[in-house]
């Protein structure tokens, strides 16, 4: 997610070329240097899911509308964790299409980075975070207990993801006429996750 560009000293260059081409072939590989890159330092941010963009929830729900709400916490939690929530609601018809933020900072001594371990049909997803883990379960037809004789598409799906000491959850819910197909809400939940992490650390 984030890359740190290695610059040679100056004295370097002065170098005579047959030392400049050892020195260049003993450079670490690509990857090394990656490992080598410092976590990024996080921090909770109050109004998370204000600073949202509310455009990808939109667009998958066709409801052009959202509110956030926030979860409490107790005072002696409030600089280690932080939940919230985006949801677009159709309150004619019933439908709700929603996703919940979970976050929590871990002490430096015990960072998040290796409790992330794969449930049931859980998959990784590259190149995000240390490690990142998604699932997006079978869409189900279901009774819309607000609207008799009509059906709803019910779907959820959830990612998870640690960098460092930070654990972050988003839980997708969408309960409406229609269901997104499985690549696009992991598209949603993917695209939210590079979000938050986006503004947590900015």
């Amino acid at each position: 997610m984030l890359t740190l560009t290695a610059r040679w000293p100056l004295a370097g260059m002065v170098l005579p070329l047959v030392l400049a081409g050892c020195a260049a072939g003993s450079r670490p590989a690509a990857s090394e240097d990656a490992r080598a890159t410092p976590n990024r330092e996080y921090r909770l941010v109050d109004d998370l899911c204000d600073q949202l963009d509310p455009t990808p929830l939109t667009t998958l729900s066709g409801i052009p509308t959202t509110q956030t709400t926030y979860k409490p916490v107790r005072p002696e939690a409030r600089h280690r964790s932080l939940g919230c929530g985006l949801s677009a609601v159709d309150r004619e018809n019933a439908w709700v299409y929603s996703l919940q933020v979970s976050v929590s900072l871990d002490d430096a001594a015990n960072p998040a980075e290796g409790k992330l371990t794969s449930r049931g049909a859980e998959r990784t997803v590259p190149d995000l975070g240390d490690r990142a883990l998604i699932h997006v379960a079978e869409t189900l037809t279901l009774d819309n207990p607000a609207r008799e004789g009509q059906k709803v598409q019910s779907q959820t799906g959830t990612i998870r993801v640690v960098e460092g000491r930070l654990g972050l959850q988003l839980s997708y819910s969408g309960h409406g006429g229609t269901a997104p197909a499985v690549v696009d809400a992991e598209a949603l939940l993917t695209g939210y996750a590079r979000q938050t992490l986006e503004l947590l650390g900015g």
